[in-house]
């Protein structure tokens, strides 16, 4: 599968009237679905229209190097992307270390009570889970899944209590779920979401 530096460097040298290594339909193709490397492209042609006619020794020529000139324009956009995401990927991860160790010492606290060691094992699981996500977070989805039926039925039950006046100390485990789906669904959509999108966008794609 074709990453975007793949692409791009591809584009580039197109620019320059290189040699790309990749056949143009392909690179046509990606070009047509993915918005990021049309921008990139767009930024291509804008600059070398500026530059197409640098001075050079009192006449005018296109400058010996475009490429290197072009990805300099656009170098400092794409460091700002990629900081941007590894701060929001990192703040993720610690959110779901903190979730861990609250999973954890809800756990602990309920062993330390006597009370449902089975309960118990399931929560120490689950922060583990967590903490393994923290680290890997391609594995989010899996794992997304059990809290999130988690915490789907302790809220059918918590509305079920409101309903008959009977809800006592449903809060703290519901908020504990949510809080713990969230943070899973934001680390894996700063994680993949790109590349989510890019998939659906070729799923919803025209052929013809």
């Amino acid at each position: 599968m074709l990453s975007h530096e793949d692409v791009q460097a591809a584009l580039s040298a197109r620019l320059d009237g290189e040699g790309t290594g990749l056949d143009d339909a392909i690179v046509d193709a990606h070009l047509a679905q993915c918005e990021e490397c049309r921008a990139y492209w767009d930024r291509l042609v804008a600059l070398s229209k500026n530059l197409r006619f640098a001075e050079v020794g009192g006449g005018m020529a296109p400058p010996p190097d475009l490429s290197e000139a072009i990805l300099a324009g656009v170098e400092s956009e794409w460091r700002r992307f990629s900081r941007r995401r590894f701060l929001l990927l990192s703040l993720c991860r610690v959110a779901l270390v903190v979730a861990a160790i609250v999973w954890g010492v809800w756990a602990v606290n309920l062993v330390a009570a006597g009370a449902a060691p089975d309960v118990a094992a399931v929560r120490f699981g689950v922060a583990l889970a967590l903490a393994f996500a923290a680290w890997k977070p391609t594995q989010i989805p899996g794992i997304l899944l059990i809290v999130g039926t988690m915490f789907t039925f302790t809220l059918g039950f918590t509305v079920r209590d409101l309903l008959l006046d009977s809800a006592r100390g449903t809060a703290g485990p519901l908020v504990i779920q949510l809080f713990s789906f969230l943070v899973l669904v934001a680390t894996w959509a700063t994680d993949r979401g790109a590349d989510v999108r890019r998939a659906w966008r070729l799923l919803g794609a025209d052929p013809a």
